[in-house]
């Protein structure tokens, strides 16, 4: 019985792409291994069977577009095992308590917030695996300003609707250790205007005094610039 294009897409989805997803969020696979699985997929997409060939009218990475972009919806799996992976990140910058968290802070990244964590040669495979998706979280993440405490005025991104969302002329070398908490009048709860305006060139003292502060003393937090509710999915990644 000869399945339709319908159910080929079914079963590729629901089943071939689904398959390996518990191990996609927690190891990151071979290279070989995602491309493999990817030519089984688009043979099957295309009838091939057994060692005969068939002609792939279109590539994979069309057909992994989404459909609203000429695609099927297909996952590319290198890809989609990067954002599992950039999922279980977003889950320890913001679930302090886990069992997850406190072992791999305790271990990799003890002096340091988890953005600015780094690989090296002896780390576990499971550590390389999440910082394999660490340029997916820092490229769609933002601090969020509360008390202004956590974040680097210079080199963390703090500011919305604005190129880069970080300072892009560099201040001075006094500046470079500042944190945002010296930019704000914790008393009366905006932004000290005269020392914005003497360190930072005219648009940035804009987008910086456009910046909401909290009437409430809250720490900083980290959204995701690519949904709107500042949630980091799978999907956006």
């Amino acid at each position: 019985m000869m399945l339709s294009r319908s159910g080929k897409e079914v079963l590729i989805k629901v089943v071939a792409q689904s398959i390996p997803t518990y191990t996609m969020g927690v190891f990151l696979l071979p290279v070989k291994l995602c491309d493999k699985l990817n030519a089984l997929c688009a043979r099957f997409w295309w009838g091939q069977v057994g060692n005969e060939r068939k002609i792939h009218l279109k590539s994979w990475d069309s057909l992994s577009q989404p459909k609203n972009e000429g695609g099927m919806g297909f996952h590319d799996l290198r890809l989609f095992n990067l954002a599992m992976l950039a999922k279980q990140g977003w889950r320890m910058m913001h679930d302090h308590e886990s069992f997850l968290f406190k072992c791999l802070k305790a271990r990799y990244f003890p002096q340091c917030h988890f953005l600015d964590s780094v690989d090296s040669s002896n780390n576990s495979y499971v550590w390389k695996s999440i910082m394999s998706a660490m340029p997916i979280l820092r490229s769609g993440c933002y601090w969020r300003v509360g008390n202004g405490e956590s974040i680097r005025v210079s080199t963390d991104k703090w500011i919305p609707n604005y190129p880069s969302n970080k300072i892009l002329h560099p201040v001075n070398e006094e500046g470079e250790e500042w944190r945002v908490s010296d930019l704000i009048d914790l008393d009366l709860h905006w932004w000290r205007q005269d020392i914005i305006m003497e360190r930072f060139n005219r648009d940035e003292v804009e987008a910086i005094c456009r910046i909401p502060l909290s009437r409430r003393y809250v720490p900083d937090s980290i959204v995701w610039l690519h949904n709107k509710n500042g949630v980091y999915s799978v999907r956006s990644g």
